[in-house]
């Protein structure tokens, strides 16, 4: 499975507005704006739940769904994304931000394009993720192995009994066929008290949690059904399962395998637990939007973790376990239910060391685009010759050059014209490199310095195209960083190779370019 980056395409719907929705979209295409009308409402999905194995039903609905979004520009702009998407050997990640209240609780999941006869939420070449807006920064995922899973299973003797037994084999098989690069470890009982007590223990990368859950409507709260001391039902509302999860910094994913644990009500955006563990600060959370029976969390549990353990990211494991559930049970929509919400620039959270292994047997690698700059300009120095004079000894593996090209002159040359997707990569750099910095133990002075350069840098190198960066800001942020903090250079370095950045970097001059070489140039 690739691990190229996809391309994202973000889709944002409400509040209402007159007879529509506001609609917008941002893609690597380009962005739009205009009025959605969707003709499903609460009643008619209520409707539409009594017939859970009409798979007819399920295809109607999910086109319905597709046609009152995917109209206008935005199909164009879908089209044409899809389109260089394939063309780069990737897919689209479909990011779903739903600000109707009313909204939020369709089952996005079930998208289904009658053109290609498939639905997108089974696609690999259409990741279904959900967006929450959130003040908290971005967090990547990626977390050095070995993965750490802290699993719990509450089932109290007083609630419908639910084959955990079946669910921990199922989890505990996929950790083993993957050796040492996973470590899977699991509550005492089913108390909060059991769950706060582990989680002082070790620092979890991933929280899964096998259980009851439950959506009041009443109230337009979630919960969870832990156990007491006695072993009866003790639910615990969203704040309370917040408060003991949200703020673990080692912790990428929570795993809520229980129904409606990303249910919403229509009153209220953001009242299920999954949307508000990430609105506390959680990249990832995977929760079930509905009812979910034994059979399906258990396929659901068994295909997830072992395309994590393939090396897949988040959402692309997501959508094999979604596959895998759609074809376990052909006649059901159940492989619907789940939903992935993602706060992360990708859905990478772990290199496993047999992956690891074949990329370093591969001895093919790509040039820094400062290294090309240099073989175009050749190894003479001829910025202050003039005339069309034609040099012979030029760098490895370049032409001959007329003399008078300079080093800024060949960047742009190398990498091209600024793309629609540079924006976006070089967020993505910086999200990876404040991660970095976050796992440090620094002390709060030294951690807020750090901050306040790193968010100088990248003011400086997103600048609009027509505003030319200043190299001696570049240089001098990035040059405290590398000395004060060494620990992050090579986060540093691979933020500076990102083509987006050698492009602005380019247009700084070539004093900014010869800096980048000196400080990130093999020796």
């Amino acid at each position: 499975m690739t691990s190229l980056a996809y391309h994202d395409f973000e889709l944002q719907l409400g509040p209402a507005t007159g007879a529509g929705y506001a609609l917008a979209v941002r893609s690597s295409v380009g962005e739009t704006r205009q009025a959605s009308i969707v003709s499903f409402s609460q009643a008619n999905l209520a409707a539409w739940k009594q017939r859970p194995d009409d798979m007819a039903a399920a295809r109607e609905f999910g086109a319905c769904l597709f046609n009152a979004v995917f109209t206008g520009d935005t199909l164009s702009m879908y089209d044409a994304s899809g389109a260089l998407a394939k063309r780069d050997g990737t897919g689209l990640r479909l990011r779903l931000r739903i600000l109707a209240p009313e909204l939020a609780g369709l089952p996005w999941e079930l998208l289904y394009d009658s053109r290609q006869e498939e639905f997108l939420g089974v696609s690999q070449q259409t990741r279904i993720v959900r967006a929450v807006e959130t003040m908290q920064p971005l967090q990547t995922l990626a977390v050095t192995p070995p993965l750490r899973i802290l699993g719990m299973a509450a089932s109290p003797i007083n609630v419908q009994p639910l084959d955990v037994a079946r669910e921990q084999e199922l989890l505990t098989n996929a950790v083993t066929k993957v050796g040492g690069q996973i470590e899977l470890a699991w509550t005492a009982g089913g108390s909060w008290r059991d769950l706060q007590e582990r989680l002082q223990q070790g620092s979890w990368h991933i929280f899964h949690f096998i259980g009851h859950g439950l959506f009041d409507e009443s109230t337009g709260e979630g919960a969870l059904v832990l156990a007491d001391e006695q072993g009866q039902a003790d639910l615990r509302n969203t704040q309370e399962i917040s408060r003991l999860l949200a703020d673990r910094p080692a912790l990428r994913l929570v795993v809520l395998n229980a129904c409606e644990g990303a249910h919403t009500g229509t009153q209220a955006l953001y009242a299920s637990i999954a949307e508000h563990l990430v609105r506390r600060g959680l990249p990832a959370v995977l929760a079930m939007q509905d009812a979910i029976t034994d059979t399906a969390a258990a396929e659901f549990t068994r295909s997830f973790y072992g395309a994590l353990g393939n090396g897949l990211p988040v959402d692309a494991a997501c959508t094999e376990a979604r596959k895998a559930m759609s074809l376990a049970a052909p006649a059901s929509w159940g492989w619907a239910t789940p939903v992935l919400f993602l706060r992360s620039p990708d859905g990478e959270l772990w290199t496993p060391a047999a992956k690891t292994a074949r990329g370093n047997m591969d001895d093919t690698k790509t040039q820094p685009w400062w290294e090309q700059a240099s073989n175009a300009v050749g190894s003479m120095d001829a910025s202050n010759a003039a005339g069309d004079v034609i040099i012979a000894f030029v760098g490895a593996g370049a032409k001959n050059v007329a003399a008078g090209k300079n080093i800024t002159q060949s960047v742009t040359e190398v990498l091209g014209p600024p793309t629609p997707d540079d924006k976006r990569q070089i967020e993505q750099g910086f999200a990876k490199l404040l991660d970095a910095l976050a796992r440090l133990q620094l002390d709060e002075a030294t951690a807020d310095r750090a901050t306040t350069r790193i968010e100088i840098l990248q003011q400086e190198l997103a600048k609009p195209d027509d505003d030319v960066p200043n190299a001696g800001t570049i240089i001098n942020m990035g040059d405290w960083l590398l000395k004060n903090l060494p620990a992050i250079g090579e986060a540093l370095g691979i933020l500076f190779a990102l083509p987006a950045v050698g492009r602005v970097v380019g247009k700084a001059g070539e004093t900014a370019v010869k800096w980048v070489q000196q400080r990130f140039g093999n020796p």
